[in-house]
């Protein structure tokens, strides 16, 4: 990066950030950690939503957080930030179904496990512009029983 300022080639509006006021955060999994993810971006001036089957709807209300529908959240998102556990059922939850639901340019944060996410069908939403970026703090080939 420093090479690339002082040689004149730094491209900076490839580089500039987008503001999260205003901005809406899916937190997919309320269980111990979406609720601290949630606390942390209404400080920073987010909408906050969440889906969780399992999550009780007045813990959520309690912090200012909407339960909604799978759907809802993947398709009203600016941001989604994954907590679920790798189950049968979410396994390659977010696939080329579900990217095809998304808001266009979403930014996606995989804190859960890597199998959550198929990430072949990822990489084609990234280089079609359906997601503008990942976070993935997880992968596939991520053991966590090594952590």
């Amino acid at each position: 990066m420093i090479a690339l300022c002082n040689s004149g080639k730094w491209q900076r509006t490839k580089y500039v950030g987008v503001t999260l006021v205003g901005k809406t955060l899916a937190v997919m999994g309320f269980g111990k950690v979406g609720p601290e993810v949630a606390r942390r971006a209404k400080g920073l001036g987010m909408d906050v939503i969440a889906h969780d089957p399992y999550a009780a709807v007045d813990r959520a209300r309690a912090i200012g957080v909407d339960l909604v529908s799978f759907d809802e959240a993947i398709s009203t998102a600016d941001f989604i930030s994954l907590h679920m556990p790798l189950t049968p059922s979410t396994a390659k939850l977010f696939n080329d179904e579900t990217f095809a639901k998304v808001r266009k340019g979403v930014r996606i944060i995989n804190v859960a496990r890597g199998g959550v996410v198929d990430e072949e069908a990822l990489l084609r939403a990234l280089d079609n512009g359906t997601v503008a970026q990942v976070i993935p703090l997880v992968m596939s080939t991520h053991d966590a029983s090594k952590c």
